[in-house]
């Protein structure tokens, strides 16, 4: 049965951690499940290399021992240089990491950060708590969020995905088909970088501009990625959020959302330069009454209508 990638570079963590002595590349290659499926010699010295290269980059310290001729003994992972002290949480501390895990629970990675949350419980032998702590935290999931963990379980096995995708200058959503490289979070918004297979050509795409569901478009391995800082610069460089237009809010009380993009974030009347019309509208509307849309018409419509649709959806709610 073929090894999955993310298990063959844990085992050579483990095989490279476990040993005092430098481990051969032979002794790797008997050792590692995955690596004796390698065609030749030659295409294990490849992946060999590439998983090398990754485990570093992710900044586990695989020390290259040398022989005293000059040659390759072997490569090992010092425990000393790869290990951290015991990690000790104070009852606030745990209270307040509680809280995140409740603010993540519609999101994502809600079920990632509850087991999380579950082990450090174990480990410092107590149960988290947020009684004490007088603060209400929620989090909304933004616009396209909803296809995070596809889109890095792809990046991760080299899958092509495809998805339907409005641009900022689109009128309709077309079908798209990307070889996705790395995700980043830039200027307050989820980006994709990769290959779009029908242009052959890179493109940046905008996480809440995607409709509907993400599916896998290829079998694993389908194609080579990038290193992840040449995804940010990628993205930082090709992403098209050019304000569209700009909006005027009266916030009596909090707008964290909006005050981090605000003109003058300390204002009454926030003025708010914006591209995504459904983003700043369910950043609006959160708010409730304690904002109100004064400019343009059109978005105060919008958030009008997104209230009004929660409302409907629980008429019957006590």
């Amino acid at each position: 049965m073929r090894t999955d990638r993310t298990e063959r570079l844990l085992n050579l963590v483990l095989c490279l951690l476990g040993t005092r002595r430098a481990v051969s590349r032979a002794s790797i290659r008997d050792a590692v499940p995955g690596y004796a499926e390698s065609a030749s010699n030659e295409a294990f010295e490849r992946m060999f290399e590439r998983d090398k290269d990754e485990l570093r980059a992710m900044g586990i310290p695989i020390e290259t021992v040398m022989s005293p001729d000059g040659d390759v003994d072997g490569y090992r992972i010092r425990s000393d240089e790869y290990s951290m002290p015991a990690i000790a949480f104070t009852g606030t501390e745990l209270a307040v990491l509680g809280l995140a895990a409740q603010a993540w629970s519609d999101a994502a990675l809600g079920g990632v950060a509850q087991g999380a949350l579950r082990k450090i419980e174990a480990v410092a032998g107590e149960r988290s708590s947020i009684a004490d702590l007088g603060v209400t935290l929620t989090a909304r999931p933004g616009a396209g969020d909803h296809v995070l963990p596809t889109l890095w379980e792809a990046i991760r096995s080299l899958r092509a995905v495809r998805f339907d995708y409005r641009g900022l200058r689109d009128s309709d959503a077309a079908p798209r088909t990307l070889e996705p490289w790395g995700t980043a979070r830039v200027r307050g918004a989820w980006y994709v970088a990769g290959r779009d297979r029908d242009r052959s050509d890179t493109r940046v795409f905008r996480l809440s501009r995607i409709h509907g569901d993400m599916s896998f478009a290829s079998g694993p391995a389908s194609f080579d990625g990038v290193r992840e800082a040449d995804v940010r610069a990628i993205i930082e460089r090709l992403a098209d959020d050019e304000p569209a237009a700009t909006a005027e809010v009266e916030v009596t009380s909090g707008g964290a959302r909006l005050r981090m993009r605000a003109e003058q974030p300390d204002a009454r009347v926030l003025r708010v330069a914006y591209s995504d019309v459904q983003q700043l509208v369910g950043d609006v509307a959160e708010l409730g009454a304690d904002a109100r849309v004064l400019a343009p018409d059109d978005l105060r419509i919008a958030v009008r209508t997104a209230l009004a649709a929660v409302l409907a959806a629980h008429e019957d709610s006590p």
